[in-house]
């Protein structure tokens, strides 16, 4: 019986109050939406975000690998260039 006076006046209560719950709960909701949109869309794309200088470096032995290739290539297209080619209409 004890429940049954309960649920009665929190049921009372609820339907006199309904207009003040529901501008609270859409408050709310608003509340939360905003905060979801602030961590997840809005502090992503304008927070500032720090830049670290790294300094850059290439090891010995890829720079020497890069650059005999690059020589090699090079004198490639220069033998290819010099070279006297036989004239087969003469």
């Amino acid at each position: 019986m004890d429940i049954k006076n309960l649920s009665k006046s929190i049921k009372g209560f609820l339907g006199k109050q309904w207009k003040k719950w529901t501008i609270l709960i859409v408050l709310v909701m608003v509340i939360y939406i905003g905060f979801i949109f602030y961590k997840y869309i809005y502090k992503p794309i304008y927070q500032v975000k720090e830049v670290s200088a790294q300094k850059f470096e290439i090891r010995e032995d890829t720079y020497e690998q890069i650059m005999n290739s690059y020589s090699n290539l090079g004198e490639n297209i220069n033998r290819v260039i010099n070279k006297d080619y036989h004239d087969s209409f003469k």
